[in-house]
């Protein structure tokens, strides 16, 4: 038992740089340092945010920005949470790798609204989700590859490179990036997932040492 106790620790070990270095976020491109406008709703539409107009500064992507926007550098667990509104539009946030709709405008409340999926990078190493509207003909602002003039903004990457706000501005012509606003986040890998693949590893280490001798 104290050997299997060994083993699995020694596993565990293994595994945690692992974890460490799960998938982060990256922004590539776009137009650093563009502070919130004065019409930015932060203080009433958009609390949940935490963002506030004349103060934080984001990156901003539109129809010139091709095939750059928010990175991820592996496959991940990603966890999309809706934030708010401030917008005549309806707007929809849409992951792209099968999943489908995440959130409306029109159906969901900010702050109750959450979903989780598994994603990779596409072929060009982007985040796969986009935005649409139902303003301007149906326009969209895909991640990498946006409808003019329509526009995607995107807070500092939290410390830990694992979460960030994005802001869609969808063409209403206020340029404000309040008219969708959404959390996108890196799930860690839990600890009891770590401990039961310690233990697998463990129990596959002494089974293999058993059929040997």
């Amino acid at each position: 038992m104290k050997q299997l106790i060994k083993i699995i620790a020694i596993s565990i070990a293994l595994l945690t740089p692992m974890a460490a270095h799960a998938a982060t976020l990256s922004l590539v491109g776009g137009q650093s340092g563009v502070t919130l406008p004065s019409n930015f709703s932060g203080a009433s539409h958009l609390q949940l945010t935490g963002l506030q107009a004349n103060v934080d500064q984001v990156t901003v992507f539109n129809s010139t920005n091709t095939n750059e926007g928010l990175a991820l550098s592996g496959p991940a667990t990603v966890r999309f949470d809706y934030l708010g509104k401030e917008a005549g539009y309806i707007n929809k946030a849409i992951e792209l790798a099968g999943f489908g709709i995440l959130f409306s405008t029109d159906s969901d409340l900010p702050g109750t609204s959450s979903v989780t999926v598994s994603l990779t990078p596409n072929a060009n190493g982007l985040l796969p989700f986009k935005f649409t509207t139902s303003g301007g003909g149906g326009q969209e602002a895909e991640n990498g590859n946006i409808d003019n003039p329509l526009a995607i903004a995107f807070s500092a990457l939290s410390n830990d490179g694992r979460s960030i706000i994005a802001l869609f501005g969808d063409g209403a012509g206020d340029h404000d990036f309040d008219d969708m606003a959404i959390r996108i986040s890196v799930v860690p890998l839990p600890p009891a997932l770590l401990l039961f693949g310690g233990a697998l590893l463990g129990l596959g280490w002494l089974g293999r040492r058993k059929n040997q001798v």
